[in-house]
């Protein structure tokens, strides 16, 4: 991944610059493979935690700051 955010970072400035590539990246619509759908899960489990708690945290902010 690094690579290729190398690739489209590159400076079009000088004559001498490789040439850039288009790229489309569809996240929005990306899925796990087989093989990564049990990280996938765990990360999805985690992130709508955290999204609870911080809701959490902001409601309780706001009750405090009456």
């Amino acid at each position: 991944m690094g690579k290729l955010l190398s690739l489209l970072a590159r400076d079009e400035s000088t004559c001498c610059t490789p040439k850039t590539y288009d790229v489309f990246l569809d996240f929005e619509n990306a899925a796990p493979t087989d093989l990564e759908r049990e990280v996938y899960e765990e990360v999805d489990h985690v992130l709508r935690q955290s999204e609870i708690v911080l809701d959490e945290i902001q409601c309780y902010k706001l009750k405090w700051n009456v």
